[in-house]
């Protein structure tokens, strides 16, 4: 059996199964953190039961807390529907706006953790960390909710373009009276899951990350935008650059990663520059081929995922600790998936 690095999902908490599938095809089965263990969806449960994600929960501190932060919030959501109002108004001036994150209820959050902090001043580096640790994990969890309204959204958006299609096919007639069907039955625009609060998403789930205590070998996101925010501002101070990028075919379910060994090697060369262009050169696949994800590597060179992450969280409690087997991964890789491309 060929090796393989770990895997994290990042720096998202939830992913759907369709996704934990093909990136489990990719690069193998994905650790993905949780903020509450108590919590945790009965989606990502039966994703862990099938052995497509490993959920971990680094930091129980404060849970009692945090709880009651959450039910305050969703009480309060409850009676501020507004703009939050799942899927309000989606086939029209809605489109591109994610469920949850408006202007409202961001504040809210800021109010919340703000509120839900201890009163005591807090001088010491440890404390500071622990309050930056709940503070991570509140925004965290009321994120998930938001990825979790968003997917109830796509659901009921790919729902509504399976009848549009069917009701096109079925329009045997208008062709000849110049019916466009293209125009009529074009995609509804959808927005990057990351697009809103990237920066703050990825430091609140680096906080998270930086307390497990063995950290993954493989970062890898689903989002542009978050690739997009580490490597501008922040990829000359995490040393990031863009390695290739390729379109792959869906891989059958039943086949081993289909990039593991390459990772494996790749992260264990003594340089991480690439000697061979293939298979991360331009795209290679047909453009035409359906269905197909495109890959982009990302790598860091001579810094372990521990040391990246603890760059991407600078206010956790303890440093990081380096994984069991440092020298067999000498850069930190991340693999950017998107599929449909």
């Amino acid at each position: 059996m060929e090796n393989t690095l770990t895997p994290v999902y990042m720096p998202f908490t939830y992913l759907s199964e369709p996704t934990a599938r093909l990136l489990t095809a990719l690069v193998g089965p994905m650790v993905i953190y949780q903020p509450l263990e108590s919590s945790i969806h009965a989606s990502l449960s039966a994703l862990e039961s099938q052995g497509l994600v490993e959920i971990r929960t680094p930091i129980a501190l404060d849970d009692d807390r945090l709880r009651d932060a959450l039910v305050e919030f969703t009480g309060w959501a409850r009676m501020n529907p507004g703009k939050t109002t799942q899927g309000k108004g989606f086939l029209s001036q809605r489109q591109g706006e994610i469920p949850f994150f408006d202007e409202t209820v961001i504040n809210r959050i800021r109010s919340d953790i703000n509120r839900y902090r201890q009163p005591d001043p807090l001088t010491d580096h440890a404390a500071k960390a622990r309050e930056a640790e709940f503070s991570a994990r509140l925004f965290l969890a009321l994120a998930q909710e938001n990825d979790l309204a968003t997917e109830s959204l796509d659901h009921d958006l790919n729902r509504f373009k399976a009848l549009e299609k069917d009701f096109i096919d079925n329009l045997k007639s208008a062709d000849g009276v110049g019916f466009n069907r293209q125009a009529f039955g074009a995609g509804t625009w959808r927005e990057d899951p990351g697009a809103k609060l990237t920066g703050q998403r990825i430091r609140a789930w680096a906080t998270l990350a930086a307390a497990d205590a063995v950290l993954p070998e493989l970062l890898v996101p689903t989002s542009r935008m978050v690739i997009d925010t580490l490597l501008e501002p922040c990829g000359e101070a995490l040393h990031l650059e863009q390695l290739g990028d390729i379109r792959l075919p869906f891989p059958p379910a039943a086949a081993t990663p289909v990039l593991g060994q390459m990772l494996v090697d790749l992260a264990s060369r003594e340089s991480l520059v690439l000697v061979e262009r293939p298979p991360f050169a331009s795209p290679a696949a047909d453009k035409a081929s359906s269905p197909a994800a495109s890959v982009t590597l990302i790598g860091a060179a001579n810094r372990t995922p521990a040391r990246v992450i603890r760059r991407m969280a600078p206010e956790t409690a303890t440093p990081p600790g380096e994984n069991e087997k440092p020298a067999s991964v000498r850069h930190t890789l991340i693999v950017l998936v998107e599929s449909g491309c």
